[in-house]
């Protein structure tokens, strides 16, 4: 996991969490509702202007199966085979 608050990173991290919300087929509010967390904090992440707190994205993972690895670093080895199809096909 990467503390890199580098903008072209952060603006990374929320475009595969957009990725990963897309290919789940989910709103912004079908995820931050649940994971107990803002709107506008959702938006932030999700837009690259904040890093996601790593707490939450692992109430993510514990959910949706979406992993760390994929959120901070892009690997999407460790992604169920299904998902990880639709979030590399949502991410290009």
């Amino acid at each position: 996991m990467t503390r890199d608050r580098d903008p072209d990173n952060l603006k990374a991290i929320g475009a595969r969490l957009r990725a990963a919300r897309l290919a789940l087929g989910l709103t912004q509010k079908d995820l931050y509702e649940p994971l107990g967390v803002k709107a506008a904090t959702w938006n932030h992440w999700e837009s690259g202007k904040r890093l996601p707190d790593p707490l939450v994205m692992v109430k993510l993972k514990e959910m949706h199966g979406i992993t760390i690895d994929w959120i901070y670093a892009g690997d999407a080895s460790s992604l169920p085979f299904s998902l990880a199809k639709a979030v590399l096909q949502a991410a290009s």
